[in-house]
């Protein structure tokens, strides 16, 4: 189960519905095991996706945003190997979600994504990053 978490002066409190829920069920004196992570930025997240978003209607080599994140996370080198029963290699892009990678990974998955964007519509990098921020 995976909770949402914040801490307080007071202790750990929940920061959304579903994780108040989960918390009312654990009762007192119950042993928990825990792992946790800081929260990725949602900003940085928001301007990937900008950036993906502005680079689409201007090139014609891809048919849709998707398939400009999967172009991204192949040229980030983020997907597993799946060998087919014919021998065959064949790579699976891995997930980009807030819960699959952390901050550290997302900058550096972003940085080369960048790079991916840069060759499919070329222009400046500086031109780029002014106008995500203007897409924003």
């Amino acid at each position: 189960m995976l909770l949402l978490l914040k801490r307080t002066k007071i202790g750990l409190i929940p920061i959304s519905d579903e994780s108040a829920k989960a918390v009312s069920k654990i009762k007192l004196e119950d042993e928990i095991y825990m792992e946790w992570k800081p929260r990725r930025n949602y900003r940085f997240h928001k301007k990937f996706y900008s950036m993906i978003n502005l680079i689409f209607p201007n090139q014609e080599e891809f048919r849709s945003v998707d398939e400009i994140v999967i172009e991204c996370k192949l040229d980030a080198g983020y997907y597993d190997i799946h060998v087919r029963q014919n021998g065959e290699k064949i790579k699976i892009p891995k997930s980009i979600s807030f819960f699959s990678m952390d901050q550290l990974q997302f900058e550096e998955f972003y940085s080369c994504a960048i790079d991916t964007c840069l060759r499919i519509v070329p222009m400046g990098k500086e031109e780029l990053e002014n106008a995500i921020l203007r897409y924003c």
